[in-house]
């Protein structure tokens, strides 16, 4: 199926403030086929630094019990078509798909009885090797992954109300779970690991509590379980996460679902959970988030969730550095749900967001998504030594890319041009400028109208301006 732009209304701005950041959300895009149940999706790219296209895995369901299969697609590339990626046996189950590292997904299947967690290499072409299977026990569920260091991720999962964690070793084509920790026991469920963190619900009393356990240095021992909230429904858990440059994680704040209120928190409860009070909306579901680590003195954070203002239920974004921000992205009349934020891209001064969610449409689930540049204008023109300038813009067919007028740039510089999807669409390098020639002239091409950034790396910093192809 070609992706088809959805006619909705949605509000594009851009803002410029104290927090030294700008954003433009795009105009939401159906991503899947509108006769299936799409859910579960995961976005990533093969390159550790983004200049790769973006990937979507996710579960398609042809009714809402039956057997799921997992599919993919190129979600850079309007053109490109959903394909099924797993599912050669026809009545097995294969479900919650999770990438690993820009090379291996893990996932679930019962296609020997039982479901156990499978993993298999993956490259742009599809499967890279064979399926492994990595448990082989009554019922393993849940399965979270999360990168910690070269050739090491983790992994944890369910089974039977244990939460178990484990080592991801993975070398080439191979990949194993070498054994276990047993973190809790009982009527466990849903684990979550980040960083030093694994965070699970656990059913007591007939109430869903969130539970916890840290990684201690320097032994790196899980801790006995703690708990951050032991009353009420806590559902959908969900880290708020950030990815920096060499690809290190960081952790900031746990969010979650309390009936129809969200909740954020850190891992361990150090400082008490707080909710948003966003004024006309009634209820709130499904929060996810994402932390803007900036090198600058702030780091704002994004969280998207499903509120519901009368009958139907639309996707919102809130920054909440900027003091009432909050927009609707979808506004429409379908049921919108389980939003799912990304980092598709970064540097040390921008990042570039995806946003996937589900929506009800003639009572199947299609997944859409929307997304966003957010730059820290901080590093961008405030040096005046280097100033960077683009003109015309909006560009028509060539542009002048103008640095410092004065000095000659005789470092190697590095000039890319990215869209709004963040993918790298041109690149080139130049060196040993003569003085007062610090001009280049860049000639657009076959390249179609739309948001675009320029990008320009010298040996001491990156500067980044914006600008429009018409």
């Amino acid at each position: 199926m070609k992706k088809t732009v959805i006619v909705c209304s949605i509000l594009l701005i851009t803002i410029s403030v104290k927090s030294q950041m700008v954003e433009d959300w795009t105009t939401p895009i159906a991503l899947t086929d509108s006769l299936s149940y799409n859910s579960n999706p995961v976005v990533f790219c093969f390159d550790e630094y983004g200049n790769g296209d973006f990937m979507m895995v996710y579960e398609k369901r042809q009714s809402p019990d039956g057997p799921g299969k997992i599919w993919w697609q190129n979600i850079s590339d309007a053109s490109s078509e959903e394909q099924m990626l797993i599912g050669n046996i026809s009545e097995a189950d294969y479900r919650n798909p999770q990438f690993v590292w820009f090379s291996f997904l893990v996932f679930e299947s019962n296609i020997n009885g039982n479901y156990d967690l499978f993993g298999v290499k993956l490259d742009n072409n599809g499967l890279a090797g064979n399926i492994i299977q990595l448990t082989n026990t009554e019922l393993d569920e849940s399965s979270f992954c999360w990168y910690l260091d070269w050739n090491q991720d983790n992994c944890c999962w369910g089974y039977g109300g244990e939460i178990r964690v484990s080592e991801l070793i993975y070398n080439q084509d191979s990949l194993s779970l070498p054994g276990y920790d047993i973190l809790d026991s009982g009527d466990s469920h849903d684990p979550l690991f980040n960083w030093n963190y694994v965070v699970w619900r656990k059913i007591e009393n007939n109430e869903s509590n969130i539970y916890y356990s840290e990684r201690t240095w320097p032994n790196y021992q899980w801790s006995d379980p703690d708990t951050i909230i032991s009353i009420n429904d806590n559902i959908n858990l969900s880290f708020s996460t950030s990815v920096i440059y060499w690809g290190i994680y960081y952790v900031y704040d746990l969010c979650w679902q309390d009936d129809s209120n969200i909740y954020f928190t850190d891992p361990g409860g150090y400082y008490p959970a707080s909710s948003p009070d966003i004024p006309g909306i009634e209820g709130y579901f499904e929060p996810t988030a994402f932390n803007l680590v900036m090198w600058s003195d702030n780091m704002p954070e994004l969280y998207s969730f499903a509120g519901q203002t009368g009958p139907e239920r639309d996707i919102y974004i809130v920054d909440e550095y900027f003091t009432g921000y909050v927009l609707n992205i979808t506004n429409d009349e379908h049921i919108n749900k389980n939003p799912r934020l990304f980092c598709g891209w970064t540097t040390d001064n921008y990042y570039q967001i995806i946003n996937v969610w589900q929506t009800e449409i003639n009572g199947y689930d299609v997944l859409f998504q929307s997304s966003a540049v957010y730059i820290a204008l901080g590093s961008i023109n405030e040096n005046p030594n280097n100033p960077l300038s683009l003109f015309p813009n909006p560009v028509k067919d060539k542009a002048i890319i103008q640095f410092n007028e004065n000095e000659p740039m005789k470092s190697l510089i590095e000039i890319s041009i990215f869209n709004n999807f963040g993918v790298k669409v041109d690149e080139f390098k130049i060196q040993n400028q003569p003085t007062h020639g610090n001009k280049v002239t860049w000639n657009k091409g076959n390249l179609p109208a739309g948001i675009y950034f320029l990008v320009v790396r010298t040996k001491n910093e990156t500067m980044t301006e914006k600008f429009i192809i018409l």
